[in-house]
């Protein structure tokens, strides 16, 4: 048995949580079975941002085309796109790679972790072979999700379909498909349906859900769909996939709509599974280490992101919380801080209180076209929440810089929408539609997240005695708007061009600096 003070599995967001151990001096044993760098370096957000950006430079293209701002055509290049998004991912992974194998506490395992009993592991090796057995002093679980595959649709297994790891595998196309079908209308359908049909490819959305991103309220989907519409994409909802087979090259489809059984033939080239994505639990045999998860399979975690097993962490898509890199990067900082950081330059008798994880103002946006954003609550919590609540919108073409990209005064079609309490005038959450929506809802994360907060317990049952003590000794946490920790406890949207002006203030060492003075006593 080797032992470790530390085992990290999944090196994306919890890389954070690995550089901080390593900064402390721990040795760390390093898990991963796929690439460096997680599923949004590799599968997810950045190599989607790389190829949906181009798409929003045609939109704006078209749009000043429209007023004769602009003449000619606009050309993707299809090949160069494709090209430099693998070279950006695999490049960046390998130096991920390298950077911790060059790292004398680190030992890196390349393969599946699966616990073997309390806080010890085995990882079966990418080339077929068994690892030592592992065993941590403290662990964090960061192995992310996998696509889910329904069992419900006849004559699947006997297809090659696609799924995002898949995509951002083996199976990129050489050339955009003549046509497609999307399972799913979430944000994964959103993003892939954008991209596609603004190549030129006819795509087809089968949504079972009755709401197409169903997060966000109907007046923003109704503007998302109304251009889904100019994009010749088909959206079917609250429809089910009965079978389908593969006839002459292509597949053929049929749905039902659940409300009246009507069913319907699609003829496509391809499909792209993307109903969600189901934990990796079962294959990590979580119950062998004590680690309790949800009816659904997800690592259970409180708001200090500990799990049932003592000294045992869980974050990320692995919690299944929320599959977004800027929460994994919120969680992992949490985690790190409360390991390491808040010990820094403290002795025993001015520890500060560890961070809390807190979920009601998680921002959050979809690049598709166009851009969808938001914060806090939609209106059906807030209604159910039976909170009195006023909304405002106010539309992109009522303001001047919108004129400048195209709009014309007094267009209504893209909006931020505003819901509040209409007794205490408290920000409840914000929903925008229109270009540059991840960006523009980062105010009001910074805001929301700011001020006087009380914590919520999540999943009280799981306390160690020091998170017992914590729930009654600090209820509550004020942040002041002003300082530069408004700014760093606050999530950012990642990638969106708000991590520039957010992510500054994290530059800022204030403990280095007070380090680095020459304080008199007298002026202390």
């Amino acid at each position: 048995m080797r032992k470790f003070d530390y085992i990290v599995i999944g090196t994306g967001a919890a890389n954070i949580v690995t550089d901080a151990a390593i900064d402390a001096g721990k040795t760390v044993a390093m898990i991963e079975k796929a690439e460096f760098g997680g599923t949004c370096l590799n599968r997810g957000c950045i190599p989607t941002k790389s190829l949906l950006t181009p798409i929003d430079y045609k939109k704006d293209f078209e749009r000043l085309k429209e007023i004769g701002l602009i003449e000619g055509e606009f050309k993707i290049n299809y090949e160069k796109l494709k090209e430099r998004t693998f070279h950006h991912s695999h490049h960046h992974s390998q130096l991920v790679f390298e950077e911790y194998q060059a790292e004398e506490n680190v030992s890196i395992y390349q393969g599946e972790g699966f616990f073997t009993g309390e806080k010890t592991l085995q990882v079966r090796l990418n080339d077929g072979t068994l690892s030592e057995e592992l065993m941590g002093d403290q662990i964090v679980i960061a192995n992310g999700a996998k696509t889910r595959i329904p069992n419900t649709i006849k004559g699947l297994e006997q297809i090659d379909y696609l799924t995002t790891e898949k995509f951002f595998g083996n199976d990129f196309p050489e050339k955009p498909f003549e046509s497609l079908t999307i399972l799913g209308g979430g944000v994964i359908a959103a993003e892939f349906a954008h991209f596609f049909a603004n190549l030129g490819t006819k795509v087809t959305i089968v949504q079972h859900n009755p709401r197409f991103l169903p997060h966000y309220d109907k007046d923003v989907i109704d503007v998302v769909l109304d251009e889904y519409k100019e994009e010749n994409i088909d959206v079917y909802l609250h429809v089910e996939m009965l079978d389908i087979k593969k006839i002459d090259g292509q597949l053929h489809m049929t749905i039902e709509n659940i409300d009246t059984g009507e069913q319907t033939q699609i003829v496509s080239e391809q499909i792209l599974l993307a109903i969600g994505l189901e934990s990796n639990s079962k294959s990590l045999q979580v119950e062998k280490a004590g680690i309790e998860t949800d009816k659904r399979g997800w690592i259970k975690t409180n708001e200090f992101l500990e799990t049932s097993a003592d000294g045992i962490y869980c974050m990320g898509d692995a919690n299944g919380k929320f599959q977004l890199r800027h929460v994994a990067n919120y969680e992992a900082e949490i985690i790190a801080f409360n390991l390491f950081e808040r010990f820094e330059n403290h002795d025993k008798s001015d520890v500060p209180a560890r961070r809390r994880a807190r979920y009601d103002v998680v921002p959050a946006a979809v690049f598709t076209g166009p851009q969808v954003a938001m914060v806090g609550l939609n209106r059906k919590q807030i209604e159910q929440a039976n909170i009195d609540v006023v909304e405002a919108k106010y539309y992109y073409g009522y303001t001047s810089k919108p004129f400048a990209m195209g709009y014309e005064y007094g267009e209504e079609k893209h909006f931020v929408k505003v819901l509040a309490d209409r007794k205490t005038h408290r920000l409840l959450g914000v929903q925008i539609v229109g270009p540059e929506a991840s960006v523009l809802t980062q105010i009001y994360a910074n805001l929301m997240n700011s001020g006087q907060y009380t914590y919520q317990i999540i999943e009280g049952e799981i306390a160690s005695e020091e998170t017992k003590k914590e729930r009654v000794i600090y209820p509550e946490r004020y942040i002041d708007p002003t300082t530069t920790t408004a700014l760093n406890y606050a999530m950012t949207i990642h990638p969106a061009l708000s991590e520039v002006a957010t992510w500054a203030a994290s530059e800022i060492d204030f403990e280095e600096i007070i380090k680095n003075e020459e304080i008199q006593p007298e002026d202390k």
